[in-house]
């Protein structure tokens, strides 16, 4: 989907993202105007330069607020491309462009097997989405019977997805256990603050956050093994 919207003036205008050290720090609808992006008045201005400048932030915005947009105004501007000091301004159309193809080149280079591994597994997590939602959800006469027979295909091949990719299936059970060791930290912090009865005293409250850490700490150990099982 496109992201492009119309300033007052009729004139098309696009989504941009300003990346830092990888990361996306702004988004926000501009246009080019004399190379420099703008949102509707304002001129999407460059920290960076401002400070190499001998003025003021303050200055510079109500410069801008004050409709003064001089060369020097615009030179503090951000652009489109290599901004300096690791700041890239890219159409997030582009940018999202790029990520798509970088990621499928990624995924390109794994081994054939690793691929086969990972799209069997996806495989399986739709069939199991489709049984879900015809047992759920459809209201045809064959729902339930469909809804059967799509969820018990799907367990038969996730058990022959776990024994063909013994790894893979280890560092799925792994990383669930953490997520359930994350729960239960969780619940941990909240043992401590909130107790909805009012009935236990600060002792008992410390006991139930010990036992979920001590159960955190659990699953984390067996997610530990399951991870060097797999390597």
């Amino acid at each position: 989907m496109k992201n492009k919207t119309n300033n007052r003036k009729g004139e098309t205008m696009k989504t941009v993202v300003a990346i830092r050290d990888g990361n996306v720090k702004l988004r926000i609808s501009a246009e080019e105007r004399n190379g420099v992006l703008r949102a509707g008045k304002n001129i999407l201005i460059n920290s960076d330069l401002v400070a190499q400048s001998d003025r003021s932030q303050e200055w510079v915005v109500t410069q801008i607020k004050a409709d003064k947009i001089t060369p020097e105004i615009e030179a503090m501007g951000m652009r489109i491309g290599d901004n300096g000091n690791g700041l890239i301004c890219r159409w997030a159309d582009d940018f999202a462009a790029e990520e798509r193809a970088r990621a499928k080149a990624e995924y390109n280079a794994l081994p054939s097997e690793v691929r086969a591994c990972r799209e069997e597994r996806i495989a399986i997590d739709r069939l199991f989405d489709a049984a879900e939602k015809s047992l759920n959800h459809d209201t045809d006469d064959c729902n339930v019977t469909r809804g059967y027979q799509q969820k018990g295909e799907a367990n038969a091949r996730l058990k022959t997805w776990k024994a063909k990719y013994q790894d893979a299936a280890r560092l799925e059970q792994a990383q669930s256990l953490r997520d359930h060791a994350a729960r239960q930290d969780d619940l941990a912090s909240g043992a401590l603050i909130y107790d909805c009865d009012g009935w236990l005293n600060q002792n008992e409250q410390q006991k139930r956050h010990d036992e979920f850490k001590s159960e955190a700490a659990k699953l984390r150990a067996e997610a530990l093994k399951l991870e060097q099982m797999a390597k």
